[in-house]
């Protein structure tokens, strides 16, 4: 999983040191648009957590046809199928997990274009199982490419993965 981690990071540093943004895009134009990319990763991971909230996962992700998903190899290609499973994984963590957070550890954005970027969240996953109380941590990461639309800043790419579970005396 650290391997994941450390070429995720070593592509976004070399994506931002060759990145394709327009010349005339000012710092404060890319910033602006970071720290959207970073609100946005930050909205879907807070939406994984209680109390869960469906709408506003679903709300983040383009419906358009170029949608993709990808969690620890599981993959989801159309909206639709997103939108029909997201309800009954956040309610089967709401029923599974007495305590459920996310600690951010790292976030990285490379800008592509004033309409284009890509943000990567990594994080540890936090856990108390409500059926034996065990506090497992979880590494994990997400890579979101996004782009604007005309109703604002949507994830059309995900690609998220998790590592081995570390129980916690």
């Amino acid at each position: 999983m650290r391997i994941l981690f450390n070429l995720i990071i070593a592509i976004l540093i070399c994506l931002s040191s060759c990145q394709s943004t327009d010349e005339s895009l000012s710092i404060e134009k890319q910033e602006h648009i970071s720290n959207t990319l970073k609100t946005l990763a930050i909205d879907f991971l807070s939406s994984w957590e209680p109390p869960f909230n469906p709408d506003k996962a679903l709300m983040l992700f383009t419906q358009s046809e170029d949608f993709h998903l990808v969690i620890d190899g599981l993959i989801t290609t159309t909206f639709k199928e997103w939108k029909d499973g997201v309800p009954n994984y956040m309610a089967d963590d709401d029923y599974f997990f007495k305590s459920y957070k996310h600690e951010i550890k790292d976030i990285r954005t490379v800008v592509l274009s004033p309409n284009s970027g890509v943000v990567t969240i990594i994080y540890i996953w936090d856990s108390i199982s409500r059926k034996d109380g065990i506090h497992k941590r979880v590494d994990g990461a997400f890579t979101l490419a996004c782009r604007k639309e005309k109703v604002g800043w949507k994830i059309v790419h995900y690609h998220g993965s998790h590592g081995d579970e570390r129980i916690v005396e």
